[in-house]
């Protein structure tokens, strides 16, 4: 397999950043944008997991996983996908096929580096499988805060003083309430993510 590299584009707009030493901080908006490019490039072209990309592009892992997320979220918005249940499938149809086939592989061959190879080409689609589950768990979440800001805007809308927490919960809680909770929560992942 030929390992692909940053391209030449990237580098060479990149160079003086690369010289100077990051400490954290802000990207200017084009070099946000052309990051997250090259990292839609990287990821979406070359199937590049993000600790590949941080690596190939000295840029933190957070980073990346963040800016994967960013197109993975636009790639929603833009299809409106609500119900990717069968994509989801297919895809994890075909990563089950491909896994089969290299379990077979595997027993034929003699090779110990060939072996290996094979190996470490079914931790990738194990890896392939969980992170299409993790985004499945995402997508849940995403479509739940969804319909409860939905019912909740309907219920200000219509002067009902409950509000909904989840769209499956039977607990209803008052507006201002509603609000604090809210702000329990942001400031709780704020911390998860500090750590």
């Amino acid at each position: 397999m030929v390992e692909l590299d940053v391209s030449d584009e990237f580098i060479e707009e990149n160079k003086e950043r690369q010289t100077m030493p990051k400490k954290g901080g802000r990207y200017t908006k084009q070099e946000r944008v052309k990051r997250q490019d090259e990292i839609h490039r990287l990821h979406f072209d070359h199937n590049y997991s993000a600790r590949k990309i941080a690596e190939l592009m000295k840029v933190n892992r957070n980073t990346v996983n963040s800016d994967i997320s960013y197109w993975y979220s636009k790639i929603g918005k833009n299809h409106n996908i609500f119900n990717p249940e069968a994509a989801i499938c297919v895809s994890l149809e075909r990563f089950q096929v491909q896994r089969l086939r290299l379990r077979i592989q595997i027993e034929k061959t003699q090779s110990f580096q060939e072996r290996l190879t094979l190996e470490r080409l079914i931790l990738d689609i194990d890896s392939r499988i969980m992170h299409t589950y993790q985004k499945l768990s995402d997508s849940a979440i995403r479509i739940s805060s969804f319909t409860s800001k939905c019912l909740n805007d309907w219920m200000k809308d219509h002067n009902k003083p409950e509000r909904v927490m989840s769209p499956l919960s039977k607990i209803t809680v008052s507006e201002k309430a509603l609000k604090r909770i809210d702000e329990i929560i942001k400031e709780d992942r704020k911390q998860v993510n500090v750590v």
